[in-house]
């Protein structure tokens, strides 16, 4: 079922796991390893981690309860594959992007995905969206034509991140799939490919400073992954979508350290996004304090004057 209401949980969690992913992004950059043996070195990390928090109680009655969704329709593992393979293409695009003079075309990507997922979910998924998310909304289309229009063409890997991704995320809040526990079991369908990967691609001799950016780009992937999909959990869709400009602008910031350099429209394009941003921040204060009035203002169960939350009108 979809999310109806903001978390401030489900903000935070989403701004921190976009901080991470420019971390993650800037070191693929900077290593010398294949984007194949980055991504063998992301999933098994990754996986490493989640294994571990199968310690606890919670992860494994939170595995069960997955299990037992996919044994309710004998389509959903395949499902649950299909989600596989979309993710375990993202991760391995996401590093091989920057290694090949194609992150800003890969935080074009990620500026495009917050509208495809606003309108996946309007249109797919019934969520609502405030006029103040409408108006940001049509700010960063703004922005996304001014861009698309200043630029020959259009590179394929701008599209291969916002259209499967956005399918990506309406499927996971469509079918219940949407738990960071899920995310591991994707993570343990990719163990295979990643180590063919290792077995094929893995240098002979890995440096020590090499090693740690392969290990640490793994640990920063599974808190930014885990995060990013407890955002997706704890916050309706065209939020979710809408926070997730803050990943681009820090894909920018990331290639330009890389070297790479905008073109004269990108100036605007950017300085249109930081407006819609601000309107976002200014709405999502406002709603903050509504929600906390409105908690204050609410009578406590134990006061015998209050009126029964279930109560008719007519009644209190």
């Amino acid at each position: 079922m979809a999310v109806q209401h903001t978390s401030p949980r489900g903000v935070l969690a989403s701004v921190l796991a976009s901080v991470l992913f420019g971390v993650i992004f800037f070191l693929a950059g900077v290593l010398s390893s294949s984007a194949e043996v980055v991504f063998a070195w992301r999933i098994l990390v990754t996986f490493a981690c989640y294994a571990l928090a199968l310690a606890h109680p919670l992860a494994r009655e939170q595995l069960r309860v997955l299990g037992r969704r996919l044994r309710a329709r004998w389509w959903m593992p395949l499902l649950l594959v299909g989600l596989a393979a979309i993710i375990g293409f993202q991760l391995w695009l996401f590093m091989w992007a920057p290694m090949h003079g194609h992150a800003l075309d890969t935080s074009l990507g990620y500026l495009l995905l917050p509208i495809c997922l606003v309108l996946g979910g309007r249109f797919l998924l019934g969520a609502p969206v405030s006029r103040m998310q409408w108006l940001v909304v049509s700010l960063a289309a703004v922005a996304v034509a001014v861009k698309v229009a200043a630029t020959p063409q259009l590179s394929w890997v701008t599209l291969a991140i916002c259209l499967p991704y956005t399918v990506y995320f309406v499927v996971r809040q469509r079918f219940g799939l949407d738990g960071p526990i899920v995310f591991g079991a994707e993570s343990l369908l990719m163990v295979p490919l990643a180590v063919i990967f290792l077995v094929t691609a893995a240098p002979g001799v890995i440096s020590g400073a090499e090693l740690s950016g392969l290990v640490g780009i793994g640990l920063a992937s599974a808190a930014a992954m885990s995060l990013y999909l407890a955002a997706a959990t704890l916050l309706p869709l065209p939020v979710f979508g809408l926070l997730s400009y803050v990943e681009p602008v820090l894909l920018v910031c990331v290639a330009l350290l890389l070297g790479e350099r905008m073109q004269g429209a990108d100036a605007l394009v950017y300085l249109i996004l930081a407006v819609a941003l601000a309107v976002l921040a200014v709405e999502g204060f406002r709603g903050s304090r509504r929600s906390r009035r409105g908690r204050r203002d609410l009578p406590l169960p134990s006061d015998p004057g209050a009126p029964g939350v279930g109560e008719p009108d007519a009644m209190r």
